[in-house]
């Protein structure tokens, strides 16, 4: 018989804490960069009122 598959170690929190930090200086840089292209326009503004009232479907009492 073949033997049972070692259980994977589970990563510290740390470690899912550094890599997230890093996710986010990246993702950071990259929104920067995106923003100051030449080919990125104006940011439209959202109607956050209008799609709320889209989004009820019923009213509660």
């Amino acid at each position: 018989m073949s033997k049972k598959p070692v259980p994977s170690k589970r990563l510290s929190k740390d470690r899912g804490r550094n890599r997230h930090s890093v996710y986010i200086g990246k993702e950071i840089v990259r929104l920067r960069n995106l923003s100051a292209s030449p080919y990125a326009g104006p940011a439209a503004p959202k109607d956050k009122a209008g799609k709320a009232l889209k989004k009820i479907t019923r009213v509660k009492a």
